[in-house]
């Protein structure tokens, strides 16, 4: 991806960077009041996981987070390029690492974790490995002690000399089963037409140690230059029979595909959402952003949701959904999420659970000369806006030089919210900052 590229541009020395156990900031109101029906209590507050003070810092951005389903105390996040933080007081205090592994850690972190506690942390490969290349192959390393340590970790796609990037896993936990999808690029980069782009996937049946063989789910390839007209973003869900749905951006469009024998085959692909400005496009004072789509499934209701980013001259950068009733048949025509006022929103992530939608992104409502916000929105499985609560404690502005990643992270457990985001400081230094929130209900 471009950001391969950044990384080159600099010097990867990844000194005076911060980490602290405890807060650095306390939160000034336990309660987010904006609801009657809904309390948010900010059980954490808001913490600095990492800072740098380099002026192009490698550090503290593209996060992500995981909550153990069997202990909700125990949270583990990740950024890039290769730091992994754990906690196991539900964000009170956390611990950082480096994760270390013999095919390289490259950034790109995304974690998940399985029925029995066990976390998997899935990034790229600077081709450390004996016969390796730059991005060789996705790695996915796994913790059965709550992040505290880490296997070396497995290989997954290895294919010279194509490269491997921009994996996103998925877990069904009534059959066990991980998978994980990504793009492939016959030459990252190329202007060539006979240089391709594809949507790969492949499936593990023990934990992890052992992965089948990729398969391709596109019947139309990408190019290889990491943009519009790449396929890219691929995000694989499981239903409740352990039939597969991938959904993933190309040329202005959303796509689906689904396999029902565990990804041995697949189906035609299917157009189920546009993006006016594709799934690259510019907003002021950050360094590059993405619309790519999340995607999740409501295991209460059957439902199916994508949430994703795009861009309109008018009103600026907006977060929009659609979804799906009927085991992704039939999708709803794209709706923005409801906002109240014309400046950006962006970077948009989701989580779904128990018919609550949950959205965080970046918000500039009401804000001038580039300041943004961190903000979550709660609606209801038809999307009916239920809550909205503003995170971060003041106004931030972005430093476009800084490379402020290309996602932010989010789960939900249960009643537990926790949220990974990055903020620029009037240091100008890039921030990692997390949020653990714990919400009840008025019936």
């Amino acid at each position: 991806m471009q950001k391969i590229f950044y990384y080159f541009t600099v010097f990867i020395l990844l000194i005076g960077c911060k980490i602290s156990k405890n807060s650095q900031a306390k939160p000034n109101d336990n309660q987010i009041k904006t609801s009657s029906r809904f309390k948010l209590n900010d059980i954490s507050g808001n913490k600095i996981l990492d800072n740098s003070t380099l002026l192009f810092s490698l550090n503290a951005s593209e996060p992500h987070v995981y909550i153990n389903p069997k202990n909700p105390a125990n949270i583990v996040g990740g950024s890039i390029l290769d730091n992994v933080y754990f906690t196991t007081d539900t964000g009170k205090t956390w611990q950082k690492q480096k994760l270390k592994s013999s095919f390289g850690v490259y950034g790109d972190p995304v974690l998940i974790a399985d029925k029995q506690g066990h976390f998997y942390y899935f990034h790229l490969s600077p081709g450390k490995a004996k016969n390796g290349y730059f991005l060789d192959r996705i790695v996915v390393q796994k913790s059965t002690d709550g992040g505290k340590t880490w296997s070396d970790g497995k290989g997954i796609g290895y294919n010279p000399p194509k490269q491997q990037d921009k994996p996103w896993p998925a877990y069904d936990p009534e059959k066990n089963l991980l998978a994980v999808a990504w793009t492939e690029f016959d030459k990252y980069g190329s202007k060539a037409p006979e240089h391709k782009s594809r949507i790969l996937i492949s499936i593990s049946r023990d934990g992890g140690t052992t992965w089948t063989k990729p398969v391709k789910i596109n019947d139309t390839d990408g190019d290889c230059l990491d943009d519009d007209n790449t396929v890219e973003g691929a995000v694989p869900v499981f239903d409740e029979k352990g039939n597969i749905y991938v959904v993933w951006a190309y040329n202005g469009k959303l796509w689906l595909d689904y396999s029902t024998d565990f990804g041995k085959t697949w189906h035609q692909d299917r157009i189920i959402g546009t993006q006016k400005a594709g799934w690259t496009f510019d907003i002021q004072g950050i360094y590059r952003t993405n619309g790519l789509p999340n995607f999740k499934r409501d295991a209460k209701t059957g439902f199916f949701y994508v949430v994703y980013g795009d861009y309109d001259e008018k009103t600026g950068g907006d977060v929009y959904y659609i979804m799906s009733k009927d085991q992704t048949k039939t999708w709803s025509a794209p709706k923005k999420i409801p906002v109240n006022d014309k400046n950006d929103q962006f970077f948009p992530t989701m989580d779904v659970q128990d018919g609550k939608i949950w959205v965080a992104y970046y918000d500039r409502s009401n804000m001038q000369n580039d300041s943004t916000e961190i903000k979550l929105s709660v609606f209801n499985s038809e999307m009916i806006k239920l809550h909205e609560a503003k995170l971060s404690e003041k106004p931030f502005k972005p430093v476009k030089r800084l490379f402020f990643g290309d996602y932010i992270g989010l789960d939900v457990h249960k009643n537990i919210i926790s949220i990974f985001w990055t903020e620029v400081n009037p240091k100008k230094q890039l921030e990692l900052h997390a949020k653990t929130l714990k919400y009840e209900e008025n019936q």
